[in-house]
């Protein structure tokens, strides 16, 4: 069993970031430990919700997570935050409330990329498993490690770029006031 210590989750931990945890363990994939819950990263007011994350053994980040915040503004503080627990290898879904509908924007900070999204009024849960066609019938018979490892391991692979536009935080805020 992987403790947190030995994961890119463990400088969150120490720090209390990690909150209400419905998994904070080993998932069903060898080698893999998965965090579902909220992340604090300005303070226990301001989370990172409805996380759900894997980090792989041998990798120094985090290689698949995804959760909402209320607030484009929000990003970078997050962003910074996470720090060494994200790099370039790893793939970052960011729902987003205050972000203008439809919106589906690729965000750099340094070489992490964050794929910022339009969420209204559904979940994480299901916007993941429409971006990423998964069969939620199929996912209902899961426990919350295999229905995160079904959503990481598409996660991780995920390469539809082409479906967001790329631009940098400021041109991301410019699209937010704009509406």
């Amino acid at each position: 069993m992987t403790a947190v210590a030995d994961t890119p989750f463990a400088k969150l931990s120490t720090e209390g970031r990690l909150l209400k945890p419905t998994l904070n363990a080993d998932t069903h994939v060898a080698g893999r430990f998965g965090f579902r819950g909220e992340i604090a990263y300005d303070g226990p007011e301001t989370v990172l919700k409805e996380v759900f994350s894997v980090a792989e053994d041998g990798k120094p980040a985090i290689g698949f997570l995804a959760g909402s915040i209320t607030s484009y503004e929000n990003l970078p503080k997050l962003v910074e935050t996470l720090g060494a627990a994200l790099d370039g290898d790893g793939k970052y879904f960011v729902y987003i409330s205050d972000l203008p509908q439809g919106n589906r924007l690729l965000i750099r900070f340094g070489d992490v990329k964050i794929f910022a999204i339009f969420l209204d009024e559904t979940s994480v849960y299901n916007e993941l498993i429409d971006t990423f066609y998964v069969d939620k019938v199929k996912l209902k018979k899961f426990d919350t490690a295999a229905k995160l490892d079904a959503l990481a391991d598409v996660g991780l692979k995920y390469a539809e770029v082409a479906h967001y536009k790329e631009v940098s935080y400021e041109d991301g805020l410019a699209i937010k006031n704009a509406a």
